[in-house]
């Protein structure tokens, strides 16, 4: 049992480890387009503590896990991250020129029997070419806003950890509070420059 202060999302147990897939988590095929050749990330070990691996090679991977929340008691979002490298190929403002080394996303939205109907989603990434702090809509999806956390080659290959709160992000992007938060998710993806990078997730939260 956890604090309901505390609501994990990357908590993998022993059993996901030795699968190697995360359990109760979706897939997504893209936002702008497709992902081409989309693969599973994987839950491997490392530096103590289990992760969510992607090895992004001319593909990616967009994955989300369910979350039914109030984001207006849950208004932090935690977590940490590391890259390989970034890919200075991208553009990210233009459609279908933007790979991303590492985003983490929280989707808000209505459902009808799980499903939903209407949403809108924040998304945090690790910019290539972008300075931190930049805050954008989505090249081809007005539902979405990307803020950029981090940027530039000279942090990868190390742990970085991150608190936000993204419910007052969702005020200040959308004008109003937000609807109850669906899913969190994270992506990783090299198909748009037909680059290669590598993405380790760990310790995702939400937080009061």
């Amino acid at each position: 049992m956890y604090s309901q202060d505390f609501i994990p999302i990357t908590d993998f147990s022993d059993e996901e480890l030795a699968k190697g897939e995360p359990i109760g988590w979706k897939t997504h095929k893209g936002i702008c387009r497709e992902i081409k050749n989309r693969i599973m990330p994987r839950i491997v070990e490392m530096d103590g503590r289990k992760t969510l691996y992607v090895n992004a090679s001319d593909n990616g991977a967009i994955l989300f896990k369910p979350v039914r929340l109030n984001p207006k008691e849950y208004p932090l979002l935690c977590w940490n991250w590391k890259i390989s490298n970034t890919i200075p190929a991208s553009r990210e403002k233009e459609e279908g020129g933007d790979d991303y080394p590492a985003a983490v996303c929280v989707v808000y939205g209505k459902t009808f029997f799980s499903i939903p109907y209407s949403y809108r989603i924040l998304i945090y990434v690790y910019g290539n070419n972008l300075p931190v702090g930049e805050r954008f809509e989505n090249p081809c999806e007005a539902k979405a806003r990307m803020i950029v956390v981090q940027s530039g080659a000279q942090d990868a290959g190390k742990w970085l950890s991150y608190k936000v709160n993204h419910f007052q992000d969702y005020i200040q992007e959308f004008g109003e509070e937000p609807p109850k938060i669906i899913y969190v998710g994270i992506q990783t993806n090299a198909d748009r420059t037909h680059g290669k990078v590598e993405g380790w997730y760990s310790d995702i939260c939400l937080n009061k």
